[in-house]
Order: C-alpha cells, then structure tokens, then sequence
C-alpha cells in the first residue's frame, strides 16, 4: 500500500531495510532462494470441451456403450417407438441418445393411419363400456374420462357403431 503519510513511510522503510539485511546474512551463510517456476497453461482440443469426461464406473460405461450400438442397428429397420418398446426406455430418453451419438432413426411407412384407432376387440369392449355410461346418465366428456380414452376417439366410435350419445347443447350465454 502506497502511504503518503511521512511516519508511515519512514516505519515501512525500516521495515524494508531489516528484511534486507535478513536476506543478506541467509545468503552469505549459504541459503538459496527458491523461485518456483510459473505453470504452463494447458491448453485443451475443441474436442475435449465438446465432450467432457464422462465419470461412470466402467461397467456402467460398457453397458451404455452396448445399448447404443443396439439402438444404432435398430434404428437402420425400425421407427422410434418401436425401439423405446423393444429397450424399454422412454422416447425421451432415446431421443437424448440418439442426440448424443448422431443416430438417425427410420421413418414411419405408413403417414396415413389413423391416430384414434383401436384393435377391434378393445374396441368392441369401449362400446359396452359406453353404453353403461349412457345408461349412468354421464356426458360424454365425463365418459371419455371415465374410460380414459381420447375424445375423438369416443366421436369415431360412437358414429361408427351408430350409438346414440347426443352432444351437449351450448349453454346460454
């Protein structure tokens, strides 16, 4: 600290010229002063930041490393949620690893099927169960929830099997 104070620089000088004379007198006697050497900066690849370490136990790297090698010759013949079902891992997490490790996935063949169909003998099943909902007195928003099942899909049914399930009226307003 610089002082501009007349008493502090004196003390500071006295100070300076015993520390002097200290390292004089550890010279002459045959001390060495010990200057370390400054670290070099390490400098990394591009590749190494994109890529941090991974810290998984070896086992657990080899596993990972096994799954993605499956996904990637799944995914020259299947579709994406025909994986998820064969490993048994959400779309989420397959698109986290297809993301990961530039794995291209098939497209789906057949655009035009419909979103809201169902196998025909669950099919068959949701028309007695919506019945037993019209005779419950229940709308038939309050059916789709009870059935869990989409709205579009209880419209399709209910037009396809010729079901009376009359829509509710707009309220007055």
């Amino acid at each position: 600290m610089i002082s501009n104070h007349l008493n502090d620089v004196e003390q500071r000088r006295q100070d300076a010229s015993e520390l002097s004379e200290q390292i004089a007198q550890f010279l002459a006697a045959g001390g060495k002063i010990d200057v370390p050497k400054p670290t070099p900066i390490k400098f990394t690849s591009t590749s190494d930041r994109k890529h941090p370490p991974t810290f998984q136990r070896p086992k657990v790297r080899d596993e990972t490393a096994q799954r993605v090698a499956r996904i990637r010759e799944m995914a020259k013949t299947l579709t994406r949620n025909e994986i998820c079902e064969r490993e048994g891992i959400a779309l989420a997490t397959l698109k986290a690893i297809a993301s990961k490790h530039a794995i291209k996935f098939q497209v789906r063949q057949n655009i035009g099927t419909v979103p809201n169909k169902a196998p025909p003998e669950l099919e068959a099943q949701l028309v007695v169960q919506i019945k037993d909902c019209i005779a419950g007195g229940m709308n038939r928003s309050q059916c789709c929830k009870a059935l869990a099942i989409s709205y579009n899909l209880l419209d399709r049914i209910v037009r396809d099997h010729k079901i009376d399930y009359p829509k509710l009226k707009s309220a007055f307003r």
